[in-house]
């Protein structure tokens, strides 16, 4: 077998083994360490599963020049971008299930039992779906049949869902400053639901989780500040507990939420974004992320007007300090340039005058 294929099958194994550690942790019988692990190993699963996609489809996972394979953000780039093996709807999906990783494994969340279970559900299907669209394979080829994520009580409305979880922050909320932290944390997952549906999908920020929690305490309505989950809605098939469950952006709402610069009227609300945590990535970081040098990432940055892209770049000021901000869609844009296999060397020779550089003798 060709290494290339044998790189492939090694990955979906892996891929599957993590999914079924996290079925397993999932139906364990005690809670101690249970939800971070769950969240853990399924996200694993599917870095495992979309690179065993790419590589297959691509032939590499690595971009030009750098050491290492690619995240799991340009994981999704390119399974929904450049291939396109996923929908917006099921990146939206993946997207949600980083941002409740990223939070188990950097700081703390309270992750209620119907939420955990919508997420373990999601993942089975998706991941099957995606197995079966790639490789003509099912999950329960691979896996007993037995083996599933099991709820006694399954949701089958989000909105209900979500509700439930929101009452519960606002009684905490109610019971004083003595209650904050729990609030805050089972605000996390929910907000984590919010921030990863969005164009960007955004990680959660402790900024954005204190705002969203005055906002509240200020007498704001949970819909206007978490506008983006009453367009989720579950789609299931099944009796009792649903075999397929699937997270859907497409709910009937009564507004839509308005992109940046657009004028706000009729039923659009405009998205407060803290732009601080959206164009939060300097050049030298973004040069860093790349793998090429400061003046280097100048020059492609000229080369791709990105500059000249509100969604990429903003000139920040507070007080005295001005910053030349980058957001996550212009390392995108770099990152997708660099893969198709922009010449760098040949930018850099065509605009490094613009930078003070001189031809070496």
């Amino acid at each position: 077998m060709p290494r290339a294929k044998r790189d492939v099958a090694e990955l979906k194994k892996r891929a599957v083994n993590s999914l079924v550690l996290g079925i397993e942790l999932f139906n364990r019988p005690h809670d101690k360490g249970r939800s971070e692990s769950v969240l853990i190993l399924l996200h694993h699963s599917f870095e495992m599963l979309l690179k065993a996609i790419i590589k297959d489809e691509t032939g590499t996972v690595h971009a030009k020049g750098e050491k290492y394979t690619y995240g799991f953000d340009k994981c999704l780039e390119i399974a929904q971008n450049e291939i396109k093996v996923i929908s917006a709807d099921e990146r939206a999906t993946l997207s949600i299930l980083d941002a409740h990783r990223d939070i188990a494994i950097h700081y703390y969340q309270e992750v209620s039992e119907d939420l955990l279970y919508l997420q373990a559900q999601a993942a089975v299907t998706l991941f099957d779906d995606l197995l079966q669209l790639v490789f003509a394979e099912r999950l329960a080829d691979c896996i007993p049949k037995r083996v599933l994520p099991v709820s006694t009580r399954p949701p089958k409305d989000l909105k209900i869902l979500i509700d439930s979880e929101l009452s519960q922050v606002d009684e905490l909320l109610h019971a004083g400053s003595r209650k904050g932290i729990q609030a805050a944390a089972r605000l996390r997952p929910i907000l984590a639901l919010a921030t990863a549906t969005r164009e960007s999908a955004e990680r959660v920020t402790e900024s954005e989780l204190r705002k969203a929690i005055s906002r509240r305490r200020q007498g704001d309505d949970w819909s206007v500040i978490l506008p983006e989950v009453a367009q989720l809605k579950l789609d299931t098939q099944g009796g009792g507990i649903p075999i397929f469950l699937r997270i859907k952006k497409d709910a009937d709402i009564a507004f839509r939420i308005a992109k940046d610069n657009e004028r706000v009227v009729g039923t659009l609300i405009k998205q407060e974004i803290n732009i601080w945590d959206k164009y939060n990535l300097g050049r030298d970081d973004i040069a860093k992320k790349l793998g090429i040098s400061g003046p280097k990432t100048s020059a492609l940055i000229l080369e791709l007007s990105i500059q000249s892209d509100p969604e990429c770049f903003k000139i920040l000021r507070r007080k005295s300090t001005t910053f030349k901000g980058y957001s996550k869609k212009a390392l995108e844009k770099l990152q997708s340039a660099i893969v198709a296999g922009v010449d760098i060397e040949a930018v850099w020779k065509k605009h490094r005058d613009r930078f003070g550089a001189k031809k070496r003798k």
